[in-house]
C-alpha cells in the first residue's frame, strides 16, 4: 500500500520538477506581494500574458510550433504591463493600488475572450490557458523555465537591498533617494519573466495560488523572514507532490487539484495558528469543534436538499428541451441507447431538426437515421435548403438511407436550383442511387462542362450505367441517352440502369 502511494512513473518525475521550480521562485516573489498588498498582481500579469499569447495565436502563429514567437508576445504584453503596475503606484494611494490591478485583470481577460472569440479553438484554448499543462509538461520546457528563473534569483539577489526596500518600507526607501517607480518597473519586469514561463506550465489559477498560499500560510507559522520562507518552499514542495501524485492516481485536472490542496493546507495552518495563541485551550479547542459542525451541517444540507436523481430516458428529455446546445446535443447522445423507447423521444427529436445549432440539427437527424424513421422524410427535404452545408451533406445521405425512388425525383429537381457544384453533384449521386434516370442528363451536362467536378460526375456515371464510355466521352454519352431516354430501366438489385431489351 505504502510503496503503491510513493511510487513515482517516470513520466511524473518532470511534473514533479516544475512544480519545484515553481515554488522555489514564487514562495519568494510572494513574500514581496503580500508586503505590497498587491495579492492579486500575479493573477493580473499572469491574464496579460495568456492575452498576448492569444493574439500571437490569432496573428497566424502556431501554439504547438512556434514556441519563441508566442513566448516573445506574451513577454512584451507582461512587460508592458509592469510599466502600467509601476507607473499606477501613487504616493498616499487615493486609488489603491490593488484596485487598478483588479482592473486591468478584469480588462485583460475580458479582451482574451473576444480574442478568442475569433478562433475556432477558443473554448479549448481558454481552458487550457487556465488549467495549463502541467501533468504532461516535457524535460526541455522544466530546464528552461528553471534556467529564466536561476536569472531572476541571481537579479532579486544582486539587488536585495532595494527590491527589500521598496516592497517593506517605500516611504523610507524613497526618502533615502531610491528611485522607488524605476525599482517597482525592474521588481514587476523581473516579475513578468518568471509570469510568462509559469502560465503555459501551470495555467493562470495555480500560478496564482502558488505565488500568495504558500506564502500566506509560511506567515501564519513564523514572523521571521528567513523561516516563512523555508515553511512556503518546503510545504508548497510537499503540497505539489501530494496534488500531482493525486492527479496522477485520479486523473482529476492536475492545477486545479494542486490549489484544492494547497488552499487545505493553509486551512491547517490557519487552524494550527489559532490553537497555538489562544490565551485559553479548551474555549479555543470548543470553537474549533463548534465550527467543524457548522461546516458539516451546511454541507449535509447542500447534498440533502439535492434535486431527486431522474430516469436516464426522462433526463435527456428534459436536456433535449434545454437552453444550451451542448445539452442538447448531450441529449441526442444519450437517446442512441434508448431506440427501444422511441415512441417517446421521436416528436422531441424531430423537432430538433429545425433547432437553432446546426450541430443539434445534424445530430438529430443522424439519430432518425440510426432508427430507420421515415416518417420524418418531409421534414429531412426541407433541410436540403438549410443554411448549414454540413446539414445539407447530411440530409442527403439521411436521404440515400431512407428514401426510394419517388423520393429521388425531389433530389434532382433541388439540384437544379443548386448554385454549390459539390453540393449538386451529391444530390445527383443519391438521386441515381435511388433510380431517378432524370438525373443521368445534368450529370452528363457536369462530365462535359465543369472542369472541377467532371471526374466525379464521370465516376458515378459510370458506376450506375450499363454502357461502356470513357472520361473525354461526354458527347458519346450525350447521344447515347437521347437516342435511348425512353428505354431506359433501373434494376435496384444491381443498382444501375440498363436498356431494355
Amino acid at each position: 500500500m505504502l510503496e503503491e502511494l510513493f511510487y513515482i512513473p517516470a513520466t511524473m518525475i518532470w511534473p514533479l520538477l516544475a512544480c519545484l521550480v515553481l515554488t522555489g521562485i514564487h514562495v519568494y516573489l510572494g513574500v514581496h506581494v503580500i508586503a505590497r498588498k498587491v495579492i492579486f498582481v500575479d493573477l493580473a500579469l499572469a491574464q496579460i500574458a495568456a492575452l498576448g499569447t492569444v493574439i500571437g495565436v490569432l496573428l497566424g502563429y502556431e501554439a504547438g510550433k512556434d514556441l519563441t514567437q508566442l513566448y516573445l508576445y506574451s513577454l512584451a504584453f507582461t512587460i508592458f504591463g509592469a510599466f502600467i503596475f509601476s507607473a499606477t503606484r501613487m504616493r498616499g494611494e487615493k486609488v489603491p493600488h490593488e484596485a487598478i490591478i483588479g482592473i486591468v485583470y478584469a480588462v485583460t481577460f475580458a479582451a482574451t475572450i473576444l480574442v478568442l472569440s475569433k478562433s475556432a479553438l477558443g473554448p479549448q484554448e481558454l481552458d487550457h490557458i487556465i488549467k495549463g499543462e502541467l501533468l504532461w509538461v516535457q524535460a526541455s520546457t522544466v530546464i528552461k523555465t528553471a534556467l529564466i528563473y536561476a536569472f531572476v534569483g541571481i537579479f532579486h539577489f544582486i539587488f536585495r537591498k532595494q527590491f527589500m526596500a521598496i516592497s517593506f518600507d517605500p516611504e523610507n526607501a524613497e526618502q533615502n533617494g531610491l528611485n522607488v517607480r524605476f525599482w517597482d518597473f525592474l521588481f514587476y519586469m523581473s516579475f513578468g519573466f518568471v509570469i510568462t514561463s509559469s502560465v503555459a506550465i501551470a495555467g493562470v489559477f495555480l500560478v496564482f495560488s502558488y505565488l500568495v498560499i504558500p506564502s500566506v500560510g509560511a506567515m501564519l507559522l513564523s514572523d521571521k523572514l528567513s523561516t516563512r520562507l523555508a515553511s512556503g518552499w518546503i510545504g508548497g514542495s510537499i503540497i505539489s507532490f501530494i496534488g500531482v501524485k493525486l492527479s496522477w492516481n485520479t486523473g482529476l485536472p492536475t492545477s486545479p487539484l494542486v490549489v484544492c490542496v494547497l488552499a487545505s493546507a493553509l486551512l491547517l495552518s490557519a487552524v494550527f495558528r489559532y490553537l497555538k495563541l489562544a490565551p485559553r485551550k479548551i474555549i479555543a479547542f470548543r470553537n474549533l469543534v463548534a465550527s467543524v459542525g457548522v461546516v458539516a451541517v451546511f454541507l449535509a444540507g447542500v447534498f440533502f436538499f439535492h434535486k431527486k436523481e431522474e430516469e436516464p430516458l426522462e433526463h435527456a428529455l428534459h436536456m433535449l428541451s434545454g437552453r444550451l446546445n451542448t445539452d442538447r446535443l448531450a441529449a441526442i447522445l444519450i437517446l442512441e441507447s434508448h431506440t427501444d423507447q422511441k415512441s417517446q423521444w421521436l416528436p422531441l427529436v424531430a423537432e430538433r431538426l429545425h433547432d437553432e445549432d446546426a450541430e443539434v440539427r445534424k445530430s438529430a437527424l443522424q439519430l432518425l437515421v440510426k432508427t430507420q424513421e421515415r416518417s420524418v422524410l418531409p421534414q429531412i427535404f426541407s433541410l436540403l435548403h438549410d443554411k448549414s452545408d454540413a446539414v445539407r451533406s447530411s440530409a442527403i445521405d439521411a436521404i440515400k438511407v431512407l428514401g426510394d425512388k419517388d423520393n429521388a425525383a425531389k433530389l434532382t429537381s433541388a439540384a437544379e436550383s443548386e448554385e454549390d457544384t459539390e453540393l449538386k453533384i451529391k444530390f445527383l449521386e443519391v438521386a441515381l442511387e435511388l433510380g431517378n434516370e432524370q438525373a443521368i442528363p445534368m450529370m452528363i451536362q457536369l462530365m462535359k462542362n465543369d472542369e472541377v467536378f467532371s471526374e466525379d460526375a464521370y465516376h458515378s456515371l459510370r458506376s450506375h450505367l450499363h454502357f461502356e464510355f470513357t472520361r473525354d466521352e461526354g458527347e458519346k454519352v450525350k447521344r447515347w441517352w437521347e437516342e435511348n431516354r425512353d428505354r431506359v430501366q433501373w434494376d435496384q438489385k444491381t443498382k444501375m440502369f440498363s436498356l431494355k431489351s
